[in-house]
């Protein structure tokens, strides 16, 4: 298994962002280190986790058609 260098810095990730309304409370915040910050960002931008989970469902069952 490949090892992750982490950075060692965490921060807090909103689990329904603030531009969508997403207050910064105990029960909204997750903590990351940085770099999986950066990268959930990267990949799915400012996406909710609920968006997120649904665009990987929606994507396993296209992927289930095509077999």
């Amino acid at each position: 298994m490949k090892n992750w260098k982490r950075s060692g810095k965490v921060i807090k990730h909103h689990i329904t962002n603030r531009v969508n309304g997403g207050k910064s409370t105990p029960e909204n915040l997750l903590r990351f280190d940085s770099e999986r910050e950066r990268a959930w960002h990267f990949l799915f931008k400012n996406m909710s986790f609920e968006e997120v989970a649904e665009l990987l469902l929606r994507t396993c069952r296209m992927k289930g058609r095509e077999s």
